[in-house]
């Protein structure tokens, strides 16, 4: 049975900072800080306050794509020899629309990808019992209504449809046959809610608030799969099975500021609190075998609530073109006897720049690109804990974001 368990605990490094990035090129351009930002709707995601903000005679809608490269090293402590992760790109998208329903009612939608990974080990590295290669997609669906209070305030409410897919895969150590591997995948949708407030004093100094709700992504669908296991182990290590568990994503308490130094030059600063420390182990209800009834397996973890910092400016160059830039400071949730290969994770730091260049007076193009920066993290392998699966070492991590995308008014 210790052969299976070792198959699925991986899975929860899922419990860590794997943010997909800003959702919006503009708001990646300003290194994210858009809670009290109203110069692009995919503010929407952050901050739902800001819709009411929209209520008009115009129709906005903004999509665009974004891919993201986690690119992370290790260096073992015993063989000292290096590994780079195989180049992958986490690819990803948003949809934005709003619409008013009168001057003080707005609609909004928001289709994003907040969070996700891919990470792929060579095939021959010294950790690929650990991990080979592991993928988490997530897909947020968010209607939104808000309302204008008056020509300074305004609030929003949401709800959040969610839907998560998850693998692995990854060798079967015990055994020198390289085709000994094992895979499991997942699937599953959960809910939750947002609401935020805006306010403005005066033409110049701007607030925002929000928060999001964690949402539970209950997969009851999973699926482990075993090749190249000799016959003898057969009962152990089960060519397939069944399982269940749970993914959950943090809650985000958000405050920002927004200040028009000038007529043309805008400064935003974000703080926010993301809440992981509601992941306190991973359960997982495996189905019961010919030769082992149905169980329950727990992996803790522990997870601490983390914090990030995230301040932009915009700059209008002239009537069709804006500049913008970023800097962000990101706080990992991970404690270090939890790091693990399957998604390694740090704080971090980063910067960022993008541009918008108006076509026309309703139609406009945005880009733009982040750069983080991992600190050196050692992880160290407690022989005497066999619930955290681990390869002794450091490692190093850089995340490239990049986004592109449209806004139009009509």
């Amino acid at each position: 049975m210790i052969p299976v368990f070792c198959g699925l605990t991986a899975s929860s490094a899922l419990a860590s900072g794997y943010d997909g990035g800003p959702q919006g090129a503009r708001v990646l351009g300003l290194g994210g800080a858009s809670t009290a930002y109203i110069n692009s709707i995919a503010g929407l995601s952050t901050n739902p306050g800001l819709l009411g903000q929209w209520a008009d005679s115009l129709t906005r809608i903004s999509i665009g794509g974004i891919g993201q490269v986690r690119r992370g090293s290790f260096v073992g402590q015993d063989t000292y020899q290096r590994t780079d992760q195989d180049l992958v790109v986490q690819p990803g998208g948003y949809l934005y629309a709003t619409h008013a329903l009168n001057k003080r009612v707005a609609l909004g939608l928001a289709i994003t990808t907040p969070y996700g990974y891919h990470t792929k080990w060579p095939s021959t590295w010294e950790g690929r019992s650990v991990i080979q290669e592991s993928q988490l997609n997530t897909y947020f669906v968010q209607p939104t209504l808000g309302f204008r209070l008056n020509d300074n305030f305004s609030a929003g409410v949401g709800f959040v449809y969610a839907f998560g897919k998850y693998s692995q895969h990854r060798a079967l150590g015990q055994y020198d046959d390289p085709n000994a591997q094992t895979g499991l995948s997942a699937s599953g949708s959960g809910y939750g809610v947002t609401a935020g407030l805006y306010g403005r004093s005066g033409d110049n100094l701007a607030f925002g608030i929000s928060y999001r709700s964690p949402v539970k992504l209950k997969m009851n669908n999973g699926s482990l799969t075993a090749t190249g296991v000799p016959a003898r182990d057969a009962s152990l290590v089960p060519s397939a099975l069944d399982f269940g568990t749970q993914i959950t994503t943090p809650s985000v308490l958000a405050v920002g500021i927004s200040d028009r130094i000038t007529k043309k030059l805008l400064l935003t600063f974000d703080f926010s609190l993301s809440g992981w420390s509601v992941v306190d182990s991973l359960k997982l209800n495996v189905a019961a075998t010919a030769t082992a009834p149905a169980r329950t397996q727990s992996s803790i973890r522990r997870y601490e609530d983390a914090l990030s910092f995230r301040v932009g400016t915009e700059y209008q160059v002239n009537p069709k073109l804006t500049v913008l830039g970023g800097f962000h400071y990101d706080e990992t949730p991970i404690r270090d006897e939890y790091i693990n290969p399957e998604f390694i994770d740090a704080n971090r730091v980063g910067v960022s720049a993008g541009l918008c260049y108006q076509l026309s007076s309703r139609l406009s193009l945005e880009g733009a690109y982040s750069y983080d920066y991992g600190q050196l993290r050692t992880a160290r392998v407690n022989p005497t804990n066999a619930k955290v699966s681990n390869v002794a070492g450091t490692y190093r991590l850089a995340v490239n974001t990049a986004s592109v995308g449209i806004s139009v008014a009509f």
